[in-house]
């Protein structure tokens, strides 16, 4: 298990950094994360469902500029290490599936505080370099750059052992702990998970034409996510 979690924070580190120090190839989208948390801790499928609804839920909530979003990345890396834990122990039903998004809202709360804190010692690594370079040391342009990736890294792997380390811990003592009524509550609001997100990003829509094709994709959407996990 311990290999597992060096490897959820190694790539829990490469995606933190993909989200806005570098790469910038969307692999810190929650589908991606998810997907690889769950296949790490040894359910790639339920990794991908989790994630898949995530992705939906926070399609329009990106780290652009100044903007500071919820972590959806650690989000993904909490629901995707859960789900998959959970899989291969009790099961992933319905209500536990609920149960594991709507927890992860509180994991994206709390990166998106650890994001804000990281943000402003970068700014401080910024405001010494160009103090340095002021004085005529060209050099420190490398070291500061050097030193806001150490940090924005450092910063991602410690999130993705923490958010991965409490999916584990949530799939093996909390979700065994839910009653069959509970489970049958947290059922009952799986349905809106796709619709929340659909009222998400189409409350960012901004052409009418296209508001059909949308709602009738939406609509789809729901559909397959119903039929799948009540269904099938």
């Amino acid at each position: 298990m311990i290999w597992r979690f060096l490897l959820a924070g190694l790539l829990g580190g490469i995606c933190y950094l993909d989200r806005t120090a570098a790469f910038q190839l969307m692999l810190h989208r929650p589908l991606i994360a998810a997907t690889l948390m769950g296949t790490i801790f040894g359910d790639f499928t339920a990794g991908a469902q989790v994630g898949a609804v995530l992705e939906l839920i926070y399609l329009a909530r990106l780290p652009v500029g100044a903007s500071l979003p919820p972590d959806d990345t650690g989000a993904a890396i909490f629901a995707g290490s859960a789900a998959a834990a959970a899989s291969s122990s009790i099961g992933l039903d319905s209500g536990s599936f609920t149960a594991l998004i709507l927890l992860s809202v509180v994991f994206a709360e709390l990166g998106k505080n650890v994001d804000r804190m990281v943000r402003k010692a970068n700014g401080r690594i910024a405001h010494l370099t160009m103090e340095s370079v002021e004085r005529g040391d060209l050099r420190a342009v490398g070291h500061g750059l050097l030193a806001g990736l150490t940090l924005f890294a450092a910063s991602g792997v410690l999130l993705a052992l923490a958010f991965s380390g409490a999916g584990v811990a949530v799939a093996k003592f909390l979700l065994p702990n839910f009653g069959p009524e509970s489970r049958l509550d947290f059922s009952a609001l799986q349905p809106l998970l796709p619709l929340v997100g659909a009222a998400s990003v189409y409350s960012c829509g901004r052409t009418e034409r296209t508001s059909g094709i949308f709602l009738l994709a939406m609509a789809a959407t729901f559909g397959a996510t119903v039929f799948y996990r009540w269904v099938g």
